[in-house]
């Protein structure tokens, strides 16, 4: 139930580096949700929130596949 630590949330934007996605259009709350999410915010951004039942590197290989999967579009890059 620990919130992201600093090294976890680089994994993370490297991650969404890989979709060049600007860093600024990345919002990732250090808090965890009961089943996280990976939504589109109306203003462009992408948020993410990491689950807090999964863990940390199972849930980051998903998230891979998340992203794959969304229209990243009207997300800054």
């Amino acid at each position: 139930m620990s919130a992201l630590r600093p090294d976890q949330i680089l994994k993370i934007l490297e991650l969404t580096d890989s979709f060049n996605l600007h860093r600024e259009s990345v919002f990732i709350p250090l808090g965890r949700e009961e089943n996280g999410s990976v939504t589109l915010l109306p203003d462009g951004r992408v948020r993410i929130v990491w689950p807090r039942a999964e863990p940390f590197e199972a849930w980051l290989a998903e998230l891979r596949d998340r992203l794959k999967k969304m229209d990243l579009s009207k997300v800054k890059q």
